[in-house]
């Protein structure tokens, strides 16, 4: 089975073994190792009530094992019985169903692995799983003979879009250790295959918004520390202008700490606290500041309710719905009692119908299932998808005029290659020759390739060998973006910041932080606060002393600088050469401020929005690696295409991070 691959593979080695490290870069074979590893801790409230296809998948892996004679040499035959009979019963009695086309194929003898891969990839497409996930898994799990490429091979021709089999791939072209290049497409084919399975984008997609409302809460709660903590002297010390001017600094700072306290006495939590502080941040803050603090503000809102909420649907999407979610276990293989006990009790749901449909396809039950389509055409179902299959089932029928018609209404609405292969066969069958032969050309210039793939599958039997859709998957997204579920995942993310009132409603939320950004900036536009000589650091307060408090030096400055007159010569050179000194010394804390604390280097460099990008990015960045492996665990779908994705991103975020802090202190160096 490796054929031209592997010898390809072996010429681009011998033209440039440094290619092995930019495999190595992508990390598919530093993590790949780790598959089998324990994903990290998962957010418990979704992770308990993780149901998707793959655990009915594990349910069948005896049904789509592998073939007798190596499971009893293996023991797996044995494991797999044990496994069968300690699951749970049936919903309802029902008679044993006659095994599928799929079993038949994967299950029936074969002189080599190839020929039985060959013929169940036939019998796949010919029953619309398109991507046998459960075979591949079967083989992932070492349950047939042979090399670990050739089993990674056979993996990847079964499963095409399962993202865990081409990462597999790559693991093990790598150790061949001939293929760099190839181990790269393998890789890039991992991360291609993901937008393709329904499960794995779902997974993926859930996980990449929960870090990203990490990452918008996180950073907007650091962005809004940042800002405030130089305010928070000046307002201590204003702050006691309101009792008296004599009342000593621990008296005003003591002040000033019960009242940002309050919040959390109320059981807001550091949302509440986080509220105090943007309030002062505004008073005290520039005009660009404020509008930083505006889009911490709205990150922290923004990934608190809508991103976690959209996060937790798409993890639950599949879980929350039985019915889809026994519909996508259907599409992809897998038959078990229970969902078709699932779909059986659905009654019109059209998915839990087409999932019928193509489970008595594959049993050989055609009437019942041009039933089920027929049910699904007059209530007004009108896709590429159905319309084909039900010209299939037809077909098998013997109604041909029928299913050509079918045919046509489909390709009307697009040149489906898939289709017009189809039909070209129903016209051999009706020895329409003229027809046949246009309607070939018209699937090949729709797509010459993959009418060539499914030429090849169809081998000798050139009238016996009809292709089916899986269930589309615009099916299930529609279903996902129309649930309600991930409400549980957001108050999970919440929970740690945000336990009460004005953090579990959004409109809550939204109105107090923008309420406190307005009046804060109304505040400081107002009256004066007190603020800090750019020079000396010492404190400028109208309040404390009406001189020299116009600008941004305090009045013993002002008259350094700009009244050498008024001063000693000496003394004045001297106390020059103390603020030079000082000067130096702040820059170095500067640097380091900038270096170790994320955000830091742009609100030095007075551009508080790259601040904010600064800590959005680094808390994203940390959130991608914590939860490298995904925060809930993988339904047997990514593999070690979880760490790549993540830490790449990781990767990447670093690199910008460490690129704004750089222009930041280029930028606040060339403005001292």
């Amino acid at each position: 089975m490796r054929g031209n691959r592997a010898r390809s593979g072996r010429t681009t080695w011998r033209i440039g073994r440094p290619f092995g490290v930019l495999a190595l870069v992508v990390g598919c074979a530093v993590v790949a190792d780790r598959a089998g590893a324990q994903a990290p801790t998962s957010v418990e409230v979704t992770a308990a009530k993780q149901e998707t296809p793959a655990t009915a998948t594990r349910e069948a892996l005896p049904t789509f094992a592998a073939p007798p004679e190596v499971l009893e040499e293996t023991g797996a035959g044995e494991a797999g019985r044990r496994e069968e009979s300690a699951g749970p019963a049936p919903v309802r009695a029902a008679p044993a169903p006659s095994e599928s086309k799929l079993e038949s194929a994967w299950r029936a003898p074969a002189s080599s692995l190839e020929e039985r891969v060959e013929r169940t990839r036939r019998a796949s497409l010919e029953t619309g799983a398109w991507s046998f996930d459960p075979v591949a898994r079967v083989i992932q799990a070492g349950g047939v003979k042979g090399t670990r490429l050739d089993a990674a091979l056979a993996a990847v021709e079964l499963a095409p879009d399962l993202p865990s089999a081409h990462m597999q791939l790559a693991h093990a072209l790598w150790l061949e250790g001939d293929s760099p290049m190839a181990t790269l497409r393998a890789v890039v084919a991992a991360l291609q295959s993901i937008a393709r399975h329904l499960e794995a984008s779902l997974w993926f997609g859930g996980s990449g918004l929960f870090l990203l409302a990490v990452g918008l809460i996180g950073g907007g709660l650091l962005c809004i520390l940042l800002a405030a903590i130089p305010a928070l002297p000046h307002a201590a010390h204003d702050l006691g202008h309101l009792v008296s001017r004599s009342t000593p600094h621990f008296a005003r700072a003591a002040a000033l700490a019960a009242l940002l306290l309050v919040p959390l006495a109320f059981g807001e939590g550091i949302l509440g606290l986080a509220a105090c502080l943007l309030g002062i941040a505004a008073v005290y803050g520039s005009r660009a500041q404020r509008i930083a603090l505006a889009l911490a503000a709205a990150g922290i809102a923004l990934g608190a309710h809508p991103v976690a909420r959209y996060s937790g649907v798409a993890l639950g999407a599949l879980s929350e719905d039985p019915v889809a979610s026994a519909a996508h276990a259907i599409s992809h293989g897998v038959a078990t009692p229970m969902t078709i006990a699932r779909l059986e009790s659905a009654g019109d749901d059209p998915l839990a119908l087409r999932g019928l449909a193509i489970d008595a396809r594959r049993r050989g039950n055609l009437g019942e299932a041009d039933g089920f389509y027929q049910r699904l055409l007059a209530a007004g179902e009108q896709d590429i998808a159905l319309l084909n299959n039900a010209a299939n089932v037809r077909l098998e029928l013997g109604h041909m005029e029928s299913a050509i018609n079918l045919y046509d209404r489909a390709v009307r609405q697009a040149e489906d290659p898939v289709v017009l292969f189809n039909m070209a066969q129903a016209y051999g069958r009706a020895f329409q020759v003229e027809d046949l032969n246009s309607t070939l050309a018209r699937a090949q210039n729709a797509g010459g390739d993959q009418v060539a793939k499914i030429t090849a599958l169809q081998g000798t039997d050139t009238i016996g060998f009809v292709v089916d859709y899986p269930i589309p998957r615009s099916l299930f997204y529609e279903r996902t973006l129309a649930a309600q579920p991930g409400s549980e995942l957001a108050a999970g993310l919440r929970r740690p910041f945000a336990p009460g009132h004005i953090g579990g409603d959004p409109v809550w939320m939204a109105g107090v932080l923008a309420a406190t950004l307005l009046v804060g900036g109304w505040l400081g536009s107002r009256v004066e606060p007190s603020r800090s000589c750019v020079r000396c650091g010492g404190r400028i307060c109208s309040r404390c002393e009406e001189r020299g408090t116009a600008g941004e030096l305090c009045d013993g400055c002002n008259k350094l600088f700009y009244q050498p007159e008024h001063s000693d010569r000496m003394l004045r050179i001297e106390r020059v050469n103390e603020l030079r000194i000082r000067e130096q010394r702040v820059e170095r804390l500067r640097a380091l401020l900038a270096v170790v604390v994320p955000g830091a280097a742009g609100l030095l460099a007075r551009r508080p929005i790259a601040a904010w990008l600064g800590a959005t990015g680094f808390v994203l960045a940390a959130a991608a690696v914590v939860w490298r492996w995904g925060v809930v665990p993988d339904p047997l779908v990514a593999g070690t295409a979880a760490p790549t994705v993540f830490l790449g991103v990781a990767v990447v975020l670093g690199l910008v991070h460490a690129t704004v802090v750089a222009t930041s202190l280029g930028a606040a160096r060339r403005s001292a």
